[in-house]
């Protein structure tokens, strides 16, 4: 007999290798495994867990489906204490928030069974039941197969499925599919027994009304909801319980017409009549300011589609697509604040009251005061401000010969070197010479024509390069290197030099500062900063730098600091009202504004304007959205903040802040304002939203509704009797399609 042998073998590749181990593969076992797991849950041998839904009992092995869904691979890992015992004593869970017992018995065969069979009615329940389970391949192929077999009858319906604004993908296939389909859409009786939101907008002429376009309509109106909600203003009972009626405001803005002052010159008889009714219905909260309405009627045109996929859209807050569908008459299909909800727009002519005011109304309040009959027949018209190529924040900005410049900055996937140029006098972005390097949280400088573009980050390490792009060649070339490597400095250009203040060196906020003399080619240090800061606002002011806000890499700051470079000192200015990171600093019209930025957990759209009388900082108006990490610069007359992050997306859009009104707007007058709006489109407005031009670089089109103003002014005298504590009945101000 052969002697044992005692050596002790590890099991592995490596040993089975070296040893000569029997290796075997039983493909039979691979297939007879996942039906014997199935013989055995069907038979209840071996279970060792019961899934209670509906008050049915499933039995099922807690590893295989531990296997297919996270959420019960954490739900079984609890602690015993949040389990119950079935009555043949196996641990017992019941499973809330909306899972029925089909969906849930189709999801624990595809378990046992790797096999997906589900009727088409049950495929919406079950996909509730997957994204709740988190089994992303069951999610995906029932969002796939809801994709496939939309139409015009079930779209609504999926649409409305719970959190499916949380699947981004899905919803965006669905909102897009409603936007193409809209007209027929808004005939199904899914989308008419949607709640819905009545909103009159009132306009001064007919000629104003005739070339209003639902684009740009009812996104006002998606903006005004959500301004509204936001603030508190309104919430969304109070909100459909009656008909709004809107006036256009001189920010671009809508705003109630039961903010009118009384006595004011457009208080019309249609004006009286929704006050009564606003204060028969009374939603408790304090509102707004009005605000001035324009002199010269107005119409803002947008120039891109609802339907376009928009890198700022919030699912939460989505115009989803809109028509006209009679004279004066709109309606549209958007979410608010994650609900869908239809949306009723009225067009309505005010008529001058039947009884003068007895009150004089300064002429900046009135929407026609002492305007010849010309004027008012011409509205001006007003374009969105034209957006960069591409979102990002962490960029470059310069005046550049009257023209904008962009350089660089990052996105949520890398560092960019693309330049673009913007001409406000057309309203157009132009391609420039890309940067030799990927260049984010990077800052420029003009002089003397040529432009800087100084340290930064690639994405992976702070850069010390320098280049410029030289007036006359029109390309990029090397400059010499920063003392020290550093994204997020500070930039500027002062008496013929370009500053480069403070930044991150990959560690923490620096104190060094840095000059660079174009004539020699050469950097050389100046005094250091007081306190190491990185993401300050820094711009020259009144011959000094200024730097203020930034971060220190652990607190974000709201001391300032200016320097003089006659002394070569700085010295600390007075602090800012809120501390904040990352936000734009520039001199305009004679005063310092710092716009945006964070606050640490927030994206801010607060400014501050530093009061050289009283020596602090004021608050100045605040951002349409709020911008961290945003460039701002002052071109032609007008103080712009460019992109940056608003919390939850990436900005690729420009605002501007209006001297006139001392208010941020994002659109601007149309260039050819001539007789007859002769450079205007006029279509059909049966076609598809996504069809048609407004402009060169625009894609939406003009209602064709000129004609007589069919409204009654005796609706909201009819609202007013109606109007008590339960829902006011909207049928006297939906079209008769009841849209």
């Amino acid at each position: 007999m052969r002697p044992r042998n005692e050596t002790t073998y590890s099991v592995g590749d490596d040993a089975m290798d070296e040893c000569g181990f029997l290796k075997f593969t039983d493909e039979k076992l691979k297939l007879s495994f996942l039906p014997a797991l199935g013989t055995m849950q069907k038979s209840r041998l071996f279970c060792d867990v019961v899934l209670n839904v509906d008050n049915t009992d499933i039995h099922a092995h807690k590893n295989v489906l531990a296997c297919v869904s996270p959420h019960l691979m954490e739900l079984f890992s609890t602690e015993q204490s949040t389990q119950h015992r079935h009555s043949d004593g196996i641990p017992s869970y019941r499973l809330n928030g909306g899972l029925t017992r089909n969906a849930l018995q189709i999801i624990v065969d595809y378990a046992y069974t790797a096999t997906l069979a589900i009727p088409d009615p049950l495929v919406q329940e079950v996909y509730l039941a997957a994204w709740q389970l988190r089994i992303e391949n069951i999610v995906q192929e029932c969002a796939r197969h809801l994709i496939e077999e939309l139409c015009a009858d079930s779209c609504i319906e999926t649409r409305s499925l719970p959190g499916i604004n949380k699947n981004k993908t899905f919803v965006s296939a669905v909102d897009s599919f409603i936007s193409k389909e809209f007209i027929p859409v808004s005939h199904t009786a899914g989308f008419l027994q949607l709640p819905c939101a009545n909103i009159d907008v009132l306009y001064q002429t007919k000629q104003e009304m005739s070339v209003v376009t639902h684009i740009p309509l009812c996104r006002l109106v998606l903006d005004w909801v959500k301004r509204q909600l936001s603030e508190e203003t309104l919430n969304m009972y109070h909100l459909l319980e009656r008909s709004h009626l809107l006036y256009l405001a001189m920010d671009n803005s809508l705003q109630d017409c039961s903010d009118l002052p009384p006595g004011h010159e457009s208080e019309s008889d249609l004006v009286q009549d929704y006050k009564r009714l606003v204060l028969k219905c009374p939603n408790n909260k304090g509102r707004r300011k009005c605000l001035a309405a324009p002199v010269r009627p107005r119409v803002l045109i947008y120039t891109r589609d609802i339907g376009e996929n928009e890198p700022s859209a919030e699912p939460d807050w989505n115009m989803i697509g809109s028509a006209n569908v009679g004279e004066n008459t709109f309606i549209a299909l958007a979410t608010l604040n994650g609900q869908l909800t239809r949306i009723s727009i009225q067009l309505r002519l005010n008529l001058p009251p039947t009884t003068p005011s007895p009150v004089h109304i300064p002429d900046s309040m009135s929407l026609s005061s002492h305007s010849t009959d010309s004027d008012l027949e011409k509205p001006e018209l007003f374009l969105e401000v034209a957006a960069m190529s591409a979102p990002k924040c962490g960029l470059g900005v310069a005046d550049w010969n009257g023209k904008l410049l962009v350089c660089g900055g990052y996105d949520r996937g890398e560092c960019l070197k693309s330049v673009e140029s913007y001409d406000p006098e057309t309203n157009t972005f132009t391609k420039e010479p890309s940067m030799l390097e990927a260049r984010g949280r990077v800052q420029i400088a003009v002089l003397d024509g040529n432009v800087y573009a100084v340290g930064g980050s690639n994405g992976t390490t702070e850069l010390d390069t320098v280049e410029c792009l030289t007036q006359n060649a029109r390309k990029w070339q090397k400059r010499c290197k920063l003392p020290m490597a550093r994204s997020n400095a500070g930039v500027c250009m002062l008496n013929g030099k370009v500053y480069c203040v403070g930044g991150w060196n990959g560690q923490s906020g620096i104190k060094q500062c840095d000059v660079y003399n174009p004539t020699e080619d050469k950097w050389n240090q100046i005094s250091p900063l007081l306190i190491g800061r990185y993401q300050s606002g820094v711009t020259s002011f009144k011959q000094q730098l200024w730097a203020a806000g930034g971060s220190d890499a652990w607190n974000c700051l709201s001391s300032v600091e200016t320097f003089n470079p006659e002394t070569n000192k700085w010295s600390m200015a007075p602090s800012l009202l809120t501390p904040r990171r990352g936000c734009g600093l520039a001199e305009f019209n004679g005063k310092l504004y710092a716009v945006g930025g964070s606050d640490g957990s927030h994206s801010l759209n607060s400014t501050e304007i530093y009061d050289e009388e009283s020596k602090a900082w004021i608050a100045g108006p605040a951002l349409t959205t709020p911008r961290s990490n945003v460039s701002c610069v002052a071109v032609n007359g007008k103080l712009y903040a460019i992109g940056g992050f608003a919390g939850k997306f990436f900005l690729n859009t420009m605002e501007y802040l209006d001297s006139n009104t001392n208010e941020w707007t994002t659109f601007v007058p149309h260039i050819n304002q001539i007789d007859g709006l002769t450079d205007l489109n006029f279509s059909d407005s049966s076609d598809n939203l996504a069809n048609g031009d407004v402009h060169t670089n625009g894609h939406g089109k003009l209602a064709n509704g000129v004609g007589e103003q069919k409204c009654n002014d005796d609706v909201f005298s009819d609202q007013v009797e109606q109007c008590d504590a339960t829902i006011v009945e909207h049928n006297n101000v939906t079209n008769t399609n009841g849209h």
